[in-house]
């Protein structure tokens, strides 16, 4: 890689590993500035909050004359204006996933991948190993969401790793977790196996002596699992879930509980209830114990330095399991985010049906009785496209749905043709009638919303789209029309 100096501008900042990368690199000393869209994202805040700059647009004029360094997002083409600006200037260009790929031969690094839930498996795995080790383990994390701690050392560090475009191959990496494989990304893979091929990859490329863990409720993530364990002789393997037939297999407990078959005597609690969402935080407590043990010295990093014993995995399992509890979620996943009156408004990123079926589980769950009221944007037009079935039957869970048109990916990823989002709108006109509108505008949804909210109702934003801001709107024209 072509050394960068002190002065890096990224191009897509407000993207939610880009603003995560903005704040680790500022962290380290970095002078970091970046320009996006005009949208405010939610991430908008955190930038401001952390006193960088962000500029409007993407012309050649916004790059600073003491850039000495440019990291861009991948969700845009090379061809912006100011990447050309910088190519022009010779001023050295990495897109996202390599400057990852840079930082992971850093240092030992890991990763969570998967179709779903790496941003909450990433984020409890920070959590953990921040609260149970006393900010004694010595590393860092980017992923998908802002973090309470920005870093605390660089021996080691952890990664959400995409299989988008394949970019999780070129990252160097001694351990990984797969917490799903399913169909996603029609715009780059034109069939599941293409995916599965592309997972195996990322197990061929693992170091030797790492490991890797898989979720064995996932059908994919096991599938995964299974090829490692012929191809890869040289790893630790192990898995977790409720259907695991080793130490950290998952038993419900009363109360509300769950247990460990390592630690059947100590029951604990997570703050989901979603069954998908608590394989997450289980994935994250064994994450969390295998980077521990990955260290050359694991007890310099444990208030009990004799908690090293030859009983290991329940020893440390004992000492991280009550911290789950104590883990208060990350932005943009089931998030609350306000309450007006009797109506409580919601905002969750959830963007492939898999997705939004745990989201509505973990809703359901979580306020019992609350009637829900769903806004989708739909997140690429291959996406809505190629699963526009499976859309249609778990959207169907909604009391009452509002479809946004589909959301413009900077992908470019739409034929042209007809939105999806439409063709979606009749496919549940016909199971849910009049529970279902179509928006065209944010306006549109504003006003149906407003009119359709009764109190003691659940009003979530749901998507990639980002119509997050559409809550306290709203709320607002509620008020109006009361």
């Amino acid at each position: 890689m072509q050394k960068m100096g002190t002065h890096l501008f990224l191009v897509g900042i407000k993207g939610t590993g880009m603003s995560s990368l903005a704040l680790l690199l500022q962290y380290w000393g970095f002078s970091v500035c970046g320009c996006d869209t005009s949208e405010i994202f939610s991430s908008d805040a955190v930038l401001n909050d952390a006193g960088i700059v962000v500029y409007e647009g993407f012309e050649a004029s916004l790059l600073p004359p003491d850039t000495d360094g440019v990291i861009f997002s991948s969700a845009y083409s090379e061809s912006l204006p100011i990447l050309q600006e910088a190519r022009k200037r010779s001023i050295p260009i990495y897109s996202y996933p390599q400057y990852l790929a840079y930082l992971s031969r850093q240092q030992d690094s890991y990763a969570v991948a998967g179709t779903h839930g790496k941003t909450t498996t990433c984020s409890v795995t920070t959590h953990l190993l921040n609260h149970a080790c006393d900010g004694q383990f010595p590393f860092y994390a980017i992923f998908g969401a802002p973090q309470e701690n920005v870093a605390g050392g660089r021996e080691c560090a952890l990664f959400e790793a995409c299989e988008y475009q394949d970019h999780f191959h070129s990252y160097k990496l001694r351990g990984v977790l797969i917490t799903s494989v399913e169909y996603d990304h029609p715009d780059y893979f034109s069939s599941k196996e293409q995916v599965m091929r592309s997972f195996e990859t990322l197990v061929d490329n693992l170091q030797g002596g790492g490991f890797l863990i898989y979720c064995s409720d996932d059908p994919g993530a096991s599938a995964i699992g299974s090829y490692a364990k012929k191809a890869r002789h040289d790893l630790s393997i192990l898995n977790y879930g409720f259907s695991s037939d080793g130490p950290f297999r998952i038993i419900k407990a009363i109360g509300g509980k769950y247990s460990l078959a390592l630690l059947k005597d100590l029951p604990f609690s997570v703050t989901s209830k979603a069954k998908a969402l608590v394989d997450d935080h289980v994935g994250a407590l064994v994450l969390s114990i295998a980077m521990l043990l990955d260290r050359s010295e694991p007890k310099l990093y444990v208030e009990d330095k004799g908690v090293i014993t030859d009983e290991v995995l329940p020893t440390l399992a004992s000492l991280f399991l009550p911290h789950l509890a104590g883990y208060q979620g990350c932005k943009g996943r089931t998030e609350e985010l306000f309450r007006d009156g009797q109506v409580i408004y919601l905002d969750d990123y959830a963007h492939h049906p898999s997705e939004i079926k745990t989201s509505l589980e973990e809703i359901r769950l979580r306020y019992p009785g609350y009637p829900l009221l769903v806004i989708f944007s739909a997140h690429t037009a291959s996406r809505t496209f190629a699963l526009l079935e499976e859309f249609a039957e778990v959207l169907a869970q909604s009391d009452q749905l509002i479809l946004q048109s589909t959301y413009a990916s900077a992908r470019n990823d739409s034929s042209g043709a007809e939105d999806p989002a439409l063709i979606l709108f009749s496919l549940l006109r016909k199971s849910i009638g009049d529970g279902v509108a179509y928006a065209p505008s944010d306006e549109a949804a504003i006003e149906i919303a407003a009119t359709w909210l009764q109190e003691r109702r659940l009003c979530i934003t749901m998507g990639a789209g980002n119509n997050r801001s559409l809550g306290p709107k709203i709320a607002e024209r509620r008020r109006s029309l009361q």
